[in-house]
């Protein structure tokens, strides 16, 4: 089966594209803890996490954006995004806030929205109260962090949702099966309890999942609700 190659556009190009990916690999090994990714997330996947935001008839919403990395689904999101669209985007990384920082720039959808789009650079669990977000995009790695950290980020994502808040996230397939069988055994229960948590605290309240093969490892993209405060 054939397969079409991503278009180029809003200053992409191919050496820019090697550019990213090796930026992404560096700092998916120098921290793992919080980069969950070896390589960007893939355009068929990032329409996906941001396919609430096609909605032929919608309000504006405020969006926001949990782990950017470099910005493979920041820029598709900056073309969805419509007059009275906000987007917060937090990532704790520096140096991809800052090449993040640099691609946007260059982009014309960006330019567009400016005034509209927000940075905060810091862990999800020390956003700014005040602000209830109507959808979130999140790629943050929770079965890299420890039980307290993703249950902090947990409180905090009550706390800036209403009841009627969407979040999209991904996780690799066959992950989790991985993780039992073949990772260390101090790892294998630190991913047990976070899976655990997930499921007995009512954190998620799952509403779809969409397989997506054409992504650097395929992934699930779940559409869900975060319990509200």
């Amino acid at each position: 089966m054939s397969q079409n190659l991503p278009e180029l556009g809003h200053g992409d190009t191919i050496v820019g594209m090697i550019k990213e990916n090796l930026v992404f690999l560096r700092e998916f090994l120098l921290e793992f803890k919080t980069t969950g990714a070896c390589f960007p997330t893939s355009r068929w996947a990032a329409q996906a996490l941001i396919a609430p935001l096609r909605e032929a008839q919608r309000a504006p919403k405020k969006i926001l954006e949990l782990g950017p990395g470099t910005g493979s689904v920041t820029t598709p999101m900056l073309r969805e995004m419509r007059e009275g669209d906000t987007l917060t985007i937090c990532e704790i990384n520096p140096r991809f806030m800052k090449m993040l920082k640099d691609r946007l720039e260059l982009n014309s959808d960006y330019q567009r929205h400016r005034d509209r789009v927000f940075f905060f650079e810091g862990p999800a669990q020390e956003l700014p109260l005040g602000t209830r977000y109507d959808m979130i995009v999140c790629a943050l790695p929770f079965v890299n962090f420890d039980l307290d950290t993703v249950q902090a980020i947990f409180q905090r994502l009550r706390e800036i949702s209403s009841p009627e808040t969407l979040m999209t996230y991904y996780e690799y397939i066959g992950m989790r099966t991985f993780n039992g069988a073949l990772a260390p055994a101090d790892r294998a229960e630190r991913v047990k309890e976070v899976n655990e948590y997930l499921k007995s605290s009512g954190s998620l309240n799952y509403l779809a999942r969409e397989r997506v093969w054409l992504n650097l490892l395929p992934v699930n993209i779940y559409t869900v609700k975060p319990s509200a405060a």
